[in-house]
């Protein structure tokens, strides 16, 4: 795995009707992962996902500004959809969002991660079949071209290693 810094991956998407995992709104950004809740009881001992909440490269509330400058962002000209959030072994490793209204066309995509861990974005019809090849992040942006012949699109990620925040976004091309 180099530091690719832009991949340029067409994909042809048949939609499906099979949903997995949260849906993103096309009109602003979501957490696609789950934050750890805390305690009000002192005694309390962390567990797993608060602790890799601690290791993460900035607090889990300014993950969603830091999205809006690492990809565009709902702001952004031919912004159409786009997702953030961070990944764990104990919090949540593997992620699936589906945009379930993206009409037929060529998008640009970017992906970006900071973080320790590598994070594996797969972009697949809504009925999980045809996945594009994995892109790896490690802790950079990429961008990258999706294509799809029907209505929708699934964004898998599977994170491995460190405790790692992502965003995602999609612009039309124009």
């Amino acid at each position: 795995m180099g530091m690719r810094r832009a991949a340029t991956i067409g994909l042809i998407l048949v939609a499906g009707v099979a949903l997995a995992g949260c849906t993103g709104e096309p009109s602003g950004s979501a957490t696609a992962s789950p934050s750890a809740s805390s305690s009000s009881t002192p005694t309390k001992t962390p567990d797993g996902a608060e602790v890799d909440e601690a290791l993460l490269p900035l607090p889990v509330d300014e993950i969603p500004e830091w999205a809006q400058k690492a990809v565009p962002g709902s702001d952004s000209p031919g912004y159409v959809f786009g997702f953030s959030g961070w990944m764990s072994e104990n919090s949540s490793a593997n992620d699936v969002t589906s945009f379930t209204s993206l009409e037929p066309g060529t998008y640009q995509a970017q992906f970006a991660c900071r973080g320790e861990g590598t994070i594996e974005l797969t972009v697949s019809e809504l009925d999980e079949g045809s996945p594009s090849e994995p892109i790896a992040c490690t802790n950079e942006t990429i961008a990258f071209d999706v294509t799809n012949a029907r209505t929708g699109v699934r964004f898998e990620l599977a994170l491995d290693g460190a405790p790692t925040i992502n965003a995602v976004s999609l612009v039309t091309v124009p």
